[in-house]
């Protein structure tokens, strides 16, 4: 790795073994573009598998995500490898809540970088901004990260019932929230 790379994130919020960081759009885009493509869970667990999707419409995607107010990259403390996003969107300022999103690439799944990434940004929302409830949604078929979701404190609170059609099938939209007096309790 380059001398410059490695000072392209920043050690916004830090772990064990990730660092969420403003993302850099410039660095991140052709691996956006061949995840968003290639990549089938990204692709399918994401929604962007019905889309084509070439460098120029995935660009203009991250400036639009990075537009909001909390959109990170999560990045490989060791080596400072960029391994996918999460972000928060949908904040409600008076209501206190977010809905969070997270995505990370093939070769980091299943070693805890995601649930890291996903605990750094919890204690982040409840302790520093004072956000009493995050939200997010699943696809029915992504069991992997509903029983991640789960693990962490997440709790189901609702569905919509055949709200997507994948792989010849329709699944729920599966609704979970994890609220503050929750996950510290």
């Amino acid at each position: 790795m380059k001398a410059e790379e490695l000072f392209m994130y920043y050690k916004k919020i830090v772990g064990k073994n990730v660092y969420l960081s403003p993302i850099d759009i410039d660095h991140e885009v052709d691996q956006m573009t061949i995840w968003m493509n290639e990549d089938k869970d990204i692709a399918y667990y994401n929604g962007f598998y019905g889309s084509l999707l070439g460098k120029e419409k995935v660009r203009a995607l991250l400036e639009k995500w990075n537009e909001g107010p909390f959109m990170f990259s999560i990045i490989n403390k060791e080596n400072n490898a960029f391994m996918g996003h999460v972000s928060m969107f949908n904040m409600g300022h008076h209501e206190l809540y977010t809905t969070m999103g997270i995505y990370i690439g093939q070769e980091y799944r299943g070693k805890g970088y995601g649930k890291e990434a996903i605990q750094l940004v919890i204690d982040y929302l409840f302790k520093s901004q004072r956000y009493e409830a995050i939200q997010l949604q699943v696809f029915g078929y992504n069991e992997k990260a509903y029983e991640v979701y789960k693990k962490i404190g997440f709790k189901e609170c609702g569905r919509y019932h055949k709200a997507l059609y994948h792989e010849s099938k329709y699944h729920d939209m599966i609704l979970m929230e994890l609220l503050k007096e929750d996950y510290y309790d």
